[in-house]
C-alpha cells in the first residue's frame, strides 16, 4: 500500500510540472504575440517622418514651338442703326386746283429696298421716286436751272442709262430735259412740260415733290406713313446703307490698335462670327454708354458683310489681330521665361537628361507665347523641351 501511495505522489507531481510547463509556453507564445503587434504599431521618428514626407515634384515642362505669334485685343461692340433720311414734301407736284395729294398708288412697303430710280409710291396719279444725291430736293429742275443739284440730276440720269447729250455739267439744258422725258417713259408716266419761256427754257421738268435726293443708294425703306385712299401722313423714312459696329476699347490697348486691322466679329448667343477691318480709333476717352460700365476709346469696326436689321441692339465681340510676326519665330509659354539676380531673361532647358538655363532675349507676345531669341545662337532649338514649374503627384515616394 505504501508502494501505491508513493506512486501516485509521483504521478500527481509529474501532472503538476507538465501544466506549470504548458502555462509558461502558452505565456510566451502571447508575451511574442503582443511583441509583434506593438512592434507594428509603434513607429520610430524617422519613419514617421518619411511616410508623412510630401510626394516628390514633377518637372512640367513645354516644347519650344516655331511659330508665326499673332498679338489679338478683344473688343466689345453694340450693332447701331444704320443712318436714316426722312423725305418729306411728297406729293407737292400734284396739288393744284381741282386735286387732292392723296396716295394712289404704293410700290415699295416696309422693308423694300430702293435704288437709284426706283419709284416708292403714287400721289394723285404721279410718282415719287429717288435719286441720289447730297444736296437735297428744294426746288424745281427745269431747263434754264443751274446748279450742284443739276449735276446730281445729269450724274443720276447717266448712270440709268439717258445721256444729257451736249449739255454743260451742271446746265438743264435740251439733252438734260430729254433725259428726263426718257426716264419718265420707263416708268410709266408721262413728264411734266415747261412750255413757256424761251426754247432753251422749254421741255421736261422735275416738279418739287416727285423726287427726293438720297446720299446713299441702295437703301431700305423702315418707315411708311402712307395709306392708299389717304393724305401722306408720316412721310417716308429710308435706312442708308447698313447697321453700323460701334466698338469699344480699353484705353491701356487702344494704342495698340490702328485703322486697317483685321478683325474677327462674334455673336456671343449663337458663336457666328463675320471678318471686318477697323475704320477708326478714337483720341479720346469716354463713359456714356459704356457697354462694361468703365472707361473706354471708341472704335469704327467695317464688316465684311452688311449686317442684317436684326442684329441691331445686339451686343458683340471683337477680336482684333493688333501685330503679327513676321515670320515663324521661337516661342514658349510665357512660364518657361524667368530673371535672374544678373538682371539676365532665362529659360532652362532639359538637354541630354540635364537642366541648361540658357540666356534669352524676349521678343513679342501673342497665341498664348512669348518670343525668344536665344543670345548665344543655336542654344535652343524648336522641338526642344523647357521646365516650366512643377506639379506635386500624390502617392508615397
Amino acid at each position: 500500500m505504501g508502494a501505491a501511495l508513493d506512486e501516485g505522489h509521483r504521478y500527481s507531481r509529474l501532472r503538476r510540472r507538465r501544466i506549470f510547463l504548458a502555462a509558461i509556453v502558452a505565456l510566451v507564445v502571447v508575451a511574442a504575440a503582443g511583441g509583434v503587434l506593438l512592434a507594428t504599431q509603434i513607429k520610430s521618428p524617422a519613419q514617421l517622418a518619411a511616410e508623412t514626407r510630401p510626394p516628390p515634384a514633377t518637372v512640367l515642362t513645354a516644347t519650344v514651338q516655331r511659330t508665326v505669334l499673332t498679338s489679338t485685343v478683344l473688343g466689345q461692340a453694340v450693332v447701331g442703326p444704320p443712318r436714316e433720311v426722312s423725305l418729306s414734301d411728297i406729293g407737292g407736284g400734284a396739288a393744284g386746283p381741282g386735286v387732292q395729294p392723296i396716295v394712289t398708288r404704293i410700290f415699295c412697303r416696309t422693308g423694300s429696298r430702293v435704288r437709284q430710280g426706283t419709284v416708292i409710291l403714287e400721289v394723285a396719279g404721279r410718282p415719287f421716286f429717288v435719286l441720289q444725291g447730297t444736296v437735297p430736293a428744294y426746288r424745281n429742275l427745269a431747263p434754264g436751272e443751274k446748279g450742284e443739284d443739276v449735276v446730281q440730276l445729269q450724274d443720276d440720269l447717266e448712270a440709268l442709262g439717258y445721256g444729257i447729250g451736249s449739255d454743260a455739267s451742271g446746265t438743264y439744258g435740251p439733252g438734260t430735259a430729254a433725259a428726263v422725258a426718257a426716264y419718265y417713259e420707263a416708268i410709266g408716266y408721262p413728264a411734266e412740260q415747261m412750255t413757256a419761256g424761251p426754247r432753251a427754257e422749254r421741255g421736261a421738268y422735275l416738279p418739287l415733290g416727285e423726287y427726293a435726293f438720297v446720299p446713299r443708294l441702295p437703301a431700305r425703306v423702315v418707315k411708311l406713313g402712307a395709306t392708299v385712299g389717304q393724305r401722306i401722313s408720316g412721310g417716308v423714312t429710308l435706312a442708308t446703307g447698313s447697321p453700323v459696329i460701334r466698338g469699344q476699347l480699353n484705353p491701356s490697348d487702344a494704342g495698340l490698335v490702328r485703322p486697317g486691322m483685321h478683325v474677327v466679329i462674334s455673336e456671343p448667343g449663337t458663336g457666328k462670327t463675320i471678318s471686318g477691318r477697323v475704320t477708326r480709333v478714337s483720341h479720346s476717352t469716354a463713359s456714356t454708354a459704356s457697354i462694361s460700365g468703365g472707361l473706354y476709346v471708341a472704335i469704327r469696326v467695317r464688316p465684311s458683310r452688311p449686317l442684317p436689321l436684326s442684329l441691331v441692339g445686339q451686343d458683340l465681340s471683337l477680336t482684333i489681330a493688333s501685330a503679327r510676326s513676321a515670320g515663324p519665330v521661337l516661342a514658349v509659354p510665357e512660364a518657361a521665361i524667368f530673371a535672374a539676380a544678373d538682371g539676365g531673361t532665362y529659360v532652362t532647358a532639359l538637354l541630354a537628361g540635364r537642366r541648361v538655363r540658357v540666356p534669352v532675349r524676349v521678343g513679342m507676345t501673342g497665341s498664348g507665347l512669348v518670343q525668344v531669341i536665344p543670345r548665344r545662337p543655336g542654344a535652343l532649338r524648336a522641338g526642344e523641351q523647357v521646365v516650366t514649374g512643377a506639379s506635386y503627384v500624390a502617392g508615397n515616394p
